[in-house]
């Protein structure tokens, strides 16, 4: 199953729609749509107003829409800024809290992250300083429906995005304002040290988030509490092992001897040579030619009845996902990720000359961990 989709591009940057987004759209809808409460005098939301439901969710529906566009707004100025700092930016996603930038390569110790930490929300807060106005000089047009319908869309789209842009501010790591804080700490003190600093008051605000969600009994906080913990270690961790494997190229860590599967091979044969071998895929050599990769997950579609009949080019994956021997090693794990896999083929010169696993780079991690020492080359 598929857990983004591309529905646009902006700046160059494929934007993508994760299936968290789905299922939080519909709260929006009905939020934005259904009910009504004001703050400050501005209106937010559509219910109330005797439009009848049909109406109320068409209104609700583009409310959430404007709004999601706005986080966009914040995303893509995150990216703009990024690329020209040098940060490869692969997509944008918008899932259930928001938005984010999968950054494919982070230049060494991330330069200008203040400032490409600071525009998201600066984005969103000039956007909520003009939005609002906007909809009181609307409300000053007269009264009707007519009237105050676009007034309170206006409004609403405003009051959220100053309310989104003041959010982010908060010094609550990996948020945008943890963010500000790690790079005004790294000025005073080493890369690791700063993150490890904003990682840790971005849990105690997590924690402190949490408690008082329980308190009032307000799931979401609750939710995005520990999205915000989880997330600060995450980083943490990130950020070790970007020191760990400072300068490590692939050749340093990949197996030279590759065990291969032909294509002939049937399903049961693959499964005979991984229970003996220990190994999860292998590539598929056809005459000393690679033409694909096969796993266990694709070996686990075909049932046992068949496992003596389907062979492995049935089911083999012909994307080749390859890294040469002089790759960075972190730039390698975040082709990992990115593709969802857990294995690189190492090429040089249009051949095989070896392959890099998750397994292999988190072995090497736990051997760095024990040493206390990063890699030096």
């Amino acid at each position: 199953m598929r857990i983004s989709f591309k529905i646009a591009s902006a700046i160059g940057i494929p934007i993508r729609i994760h299936v968290t987004f789905l299922l939080i759209l519909p709260l929006f809808v009905a939020v934005f749509g259904l009910y009504s409460n004001e703050i400050l005098g501005i209106r937010l939301g559509f219910g109330g107003l005797g439009l009848g439901l049909p109406m109320e969710l068409v209104l609700g529906t583009i409310a959430a829409i404007l709004f999601f566009l706005s986080v966009l707004v914040h995303e893509l100025a995150h990216s703009y800024v990024a690329m020209k700092y040098g940060y490869e930016i692969s997509s944008i996603t918008l899932f259930i809290f928001g938005g984010v930038s999968q950054i494919e390569k982070v230049p060494s110790k991330a330069p200008g992250e203040a400032f490409m930490a600071f525009v998201g929300p600066a984005s969103s807060l000039v956007l909520g300083a003009a939005f609002l106005p906007l909809s009181f000089l609307i409300y000053g047009l007269g009264e009707g429906l007519e009237i105050e319908i676009p007034a309170i869309m206006v409004g609403l789209i405003g009051f959220y995005n100053l309310f989104l842009g003041a959010f982010n501010l908060l010094p609550a790591f990996p948020m945008d304002g943890g963010r500000i804080l790690r790079a005004l700490l790294a000025r005073r003190m080493n890369f690791m040290k700063a993150t490890q600093a904003a990682a840790t008051l971005g849990k105690a605000i997590a924690i402190g988030m949490g408690f008082f969600g329980i308190l009032i009994l307000n799931f979401w906080l609750v939710l995005l509490a520990i999205f915000i913990y989880f997330g600060a270690g995450e980083e943490e961790r990130g950020t070790k092992l970007a020191e760990a494997f400072q300068g490590v190229k692939v050749k340093e860590l990949m197996t030279s001897e590759v065990s291969s599967v032909s294509p002939e091979d049937t399903v049961r044969e693959l499964l005979d040579k991984m229970l003996v071998e220990k190994h999860m895929g292998y590539p598929v050599l056809d005459r000393e030619r690679m033409v694909g990769i096969v796993t266990l997950q694709d070996a686990s579609r075909v049932t046992k009845e068949q496992q003596w009949v389907v062979q492995v080019r049935e089911i083999m994956s012909r994307e080749i996902v390859s890294v040469s021997p002089e790759t960075e090693v972190m730039d390698a794990i975040r082709l990992l990720s990115s593709k969802g896999i857990g294995r690189l083929i190492v090429m040089e010169g249009g051949e095989m000359i070896g392959i890099v696993t998750r397994t292999d780079l988190v072995k090497a991690m736990e051997i760095l961990s024990m040493t206390g020492e990063t890699h030096r080359s």
